[in-house]
């Protein structure tokens, strides 16, 4: 393994490794959860930077004048925001289908805070969030993040990624792509709980003594927990085909740079 300041070289291609790998680690929603402190997301990226260096192939010098210098660090924290978006993109559509399980079995009334987010979210949200990342790192998917990093240095020399058509483009297909798996994931359990909640209103409207709005709410929530418990067997394969497509996303954006 070389270290950093054996020479020149290796130090410029280290440098600019650290930036993009921390970039990445600091904005990817799996890595840089906001509740790990940022001492180590960059003692771990200083970390993986060194492990990386000797894979990376091409010699990166740095620019010659401070204008340069600028442009290139603005163009890697472009290319790092990027990556990220397209990896919120997908978890957004497990989150998004947590809130609309949330909303129709009552559980929105009790939302509670989100340490990713900053904000409030559901527990259905937070669970399933929960069971992709652990689907993702039971699969190795970090390993296939950490090769595609080291192999976008070759596709992405630094400081000259730009946003091109294609990308933009792409962006928007998955932002539009993103409701739809949410509605994916949700509709089943909607559908039926739509149902219930029809089959409410008909007995609403035919004996007025029965208070609904006492009788409705345990009966949409375990309805609700007892459907999604029977459909959480057949949500795995779904979720890895979800986070197989996210890391060819990310690829499409890393060789479309």
């Amino acid at each position: 393994m070389y270290l950093p300041a054996e020479n020149m070289a290796i130090f410029q291609t280290f440098f600019w490794v650290l930036l993009r790998v921390s970039i990445l680690f600091f904005m990817l929603p799996f890595f840089g959860a906001r509740g790990l402190p940022s001492l180590w997301k960059l003692g771990f990226s200083f970390i993986m930077a060194i492990i990386m260096t000797p894979l990376i192939k091409v010699k990166i010098p740095l620019p010659e004048n401070t204008l340069g210098f600028v442009l290139a660090t603005g163009s890697e924290f472009l290319f790092g925001f990027i990556i990220a978006l397209t990896a919120k993109f997908f978890l957004a559509s497990v989150q998004l289908a947590g809130q609309f399980l949330g909303f129709q079995m009552g559980f929105n009334m009790a939302s509670v805070m989100d340490p990713q987010t900053g904000g409030q979210s559901s527990v259905v949200s937070q669970f399933l969030y929960l069971i992709t990342v652990l689907i993702f790192f039971s699969i190795n998917g970090h390993y296939a993040f950490i090769k595609a990093v080291a192999h976008s240095f070759e596709t992405v020399y630094p400081g000259t990624f730009m946003l091109k058509g294609p990308i933009v483009i792409g962006l928007m297909k998955l932002s539009s792509e993103m409701f739809i798996i949410a509605l994916k994931l949700a509709a089943p359990i909607m559908i039926a709980l739509f149902l219930s909640n029809l089959a409410l209103g008909i007995v609403a409207r035919t004996v007025p003594q029965v208070n609904i709005l006492m009788v409705g709410f345990p009966i949409n929530i375990s309805l609700g927990l007892i459907l999604f418990g029977l459909t959480i067997n057949n949500l795995a394969p779904f979720l890895v085909g979800l986070i197989k497509a996210m890391v060819i996303g990310i690829m499409r954006i890393i060789q479309g740079g």
